[in-house]
């Protein structure tokens, strides 16, 4: 572990030395924290177009004015797709190639940001991603690993973007990218329009077809982001604020702090095998309910039952300390009412904030990029319930409330998470890694607010992961001590290897000091002043 990066006026935590590097110059120039945000963005947009395209979407959630608010420009699904649109093909299209394209929201989410809450003009959060475009950035050892791995998967024309002449680059090589750099010129001028309709557009369009896909220009025309109301949960004498409905991480996490206490798993000793099996059960506990979840537009989520106190007590009372329990999956008929990706998070002395998580899905999403402006697409199609009773890429065995529908967002387990104190925000935190970015945000949370750790020992500290189903405790083993994992097995827990979410935290501590933290566990850097 290190020392946590410090600072006084503002402070950036993300996945690019590049992009923190950017933000932390548009601040110097007298920008905010939204204008900070926007410039991160779109520089992760060229050093990190495996998990931070324009070609795909995400969830913020922000403290600007005197309250908090959460934006959801999360992904949607096109208007030729249906419930069934995946059932009788190929397992893979929800994954590679077109098919498995929604409609891109990062570039509205950025620019309606922007439009509420901008300082600087628009135009001029661009000049050092376009230069990084324009004139390259040298690849790192992380670029090239994420690159190397997924290039069998990347379709032609659009791999020679990252695949020069067919030749994978090294560590420390240039890579120029003149077309990407015209794309961010045309949504320099004309803003979001810029990408929703016009060359873009058609580019975007043209290259899903081409590849399997059903996207149209109209889908791309209507796009809208959504404002929505965070949900809260008192703890340790903060207020947290998480993500709502269409991500799944809100209602865990919630459910999981309100586990915590109330199994005293805050009284067990840090990496005991006590601490690590009561949060291994909570986990398991808080997950089994994300199967009823959906898009709040097109479902009826059964929330005030999942976080009411009947049920809740069904998964205290079965807890034991000394062993494993085993649930059934959580069906809709027992609801009784009375219904790969990034972070990064950015904060200031003034209290704005912001926590935003963006995602292509998987590494590149499914494979597809542009061949004009070699803008890589999400495979966010992947996290409908494609196949009902089938799991997807991570495992997770997804819900009727999930089901693809034209218009709809796919349920996200992306986790931007916002902490006040006396009403000032003193935490923003998030992550990616598919289901595991939910662990790692619990995690955060629980080693900053119970254990007491800065910024930087919060984010290092060993963790795991529990999902309900599959009913096995994914964890760091390289991490901790043989004897932790083996006790484990004797409390009747079946182990997987291996990391749990890149968890990037901004924090301001108790001297009024803000700290930032990358997690050592992938590429990242914190900067500020």
């Amino acid at each position: 572990m290190a020392v946590p990066t410090e600072g006084q006026k503002i402070m950036i935590s993300g996945p690019s030395p590049y992009a923190a590097a950017v933000g932390e110059k548009i601040a110097r120039k007298g920008g905010n924290v939204i204008d900070v945000a926007v410039a991160v963005g779109l520089t992760l947009a060229v050093t990190t177009p495996y998990y931070a395209a324009l070609g795909g979407g995400g969830i913020a959630l922000l403290k600007m004015s005197d309250k908090v608010e959460a934006i959801d420009f999360r992904e949607t699904a096109p208007a030729k797709t249906n419930e069934t649109f995946f059932v009788n093909r190929d397992k893979e299209d929800s994954v590679q190639g077109g098919a498995a394209v929604g409609v891109p929201g990062f570039p509205a989410g950025l620019w309606a940001l922007h439009k509420k809450y901008g300082k600087l003009p628009w135009r001029d959060l661009f000049a050092d991603p376009i230069k990084l475009a324009e004139s390259g950035f040298q690849v790192s050892g992380w670029w090239v690993e994420v690159t190397d791995r997924k290039k069998d998967r990347l379709i032609e024309p659009g791999r020679n973007f990252f695949i020069p002449k067919g030749v994978p680059l090294k560590p420390g090589d240039t890579l120029k990218q003149p077309a990407l750099a015209k794309a961010l010129r045309i949504l320099q001028k004309n803003g979001e329009t810029g990408f929703y309709t016009g060359a873009i557009a058609k580019d975007v369009v043209d290259t899903a077809a081409k590849t399997g896909g059903v996207l149209s220009l109209e889908d791309l025309k209507k796009y809208k982001v959504r404002w929505l109301e965070p949900m809260t949960h008192e703890f340790k004498g903060h207020k947290i604020y998480l993500a709502p409905p269409p991500s799944s991480g809100g209602v865990v996490i919630k459910t999981a702090l309100t586990l915590i206490p109330e199994l005293k798993i805050d009284q067990t000793t840090p990496l005991s095998v006590d601490e690590f099996h009561g949060l291994a059960e909570v986990l398991k506990r808080a997950f089994r309910g994300r199967s009823l979840l959906g898009d709040p537009d097109f479902h009826k989520n059964p929330i005030a039952f999942l976080l009411g106190d009947d049920y809740l007590k069904t998964l205290t009372k079965t807890f034991k300390m000394d062993t494993a329990t085993i649930f059934k999956p959580l069906a809709a008929s027992d609801v009784k009412e009375k219904p790969e990706t990034t972070h990064y998070s950015i904060m200031d002395n003034a209290g704005h904030a912001i926590a935003l998580t963006v995602t292509l899905n998987g590494e590149y999403g499914g494979g597809v990029v542009t061949e004009k402006f070699g803008i890589a697409l999400n495979n966010e199609m992947n996290d409908f319930t494609v196949r009902p009773g089938e799991p997807n890429m991570f495992e997770l065995t997804q819900g009727n409330g999930n089901l693809v529908q034209p218009g709809k967002r796919p349920l996200s387990s992306m986790s931007p998470t916002l902490v006040e104190k006396d009403g000032q925000v003193v935490m923003s935190l998030g992550a990616p890694g598919g289901p595991r970015i939910i662990s790692g945000v619990l995690q955060g949370l629980y080693r900053t607010l119970v254990s007491g750790m800065d910024a930087d020992q919060a984010v290092q500290f060993p963790r795991l992961h529990h999902q309900f189903l599959p009913n096995k405790i994914h964890m760091e083993t390289d991490r901790v001590s043989p004897e932790l994992v083996d006790g484990l097995k004797k409390r009747g827990h079946e182990i997987s290897s291996g990391t749990v979410a890149k968890v990037y935290l901004v924090r301001k501590n108790e001297k009024g000091i803000l700290e930032g933290a990358f997690d050592n566990r992938g590429e990242g850097a914190a900067a500020g002043f």
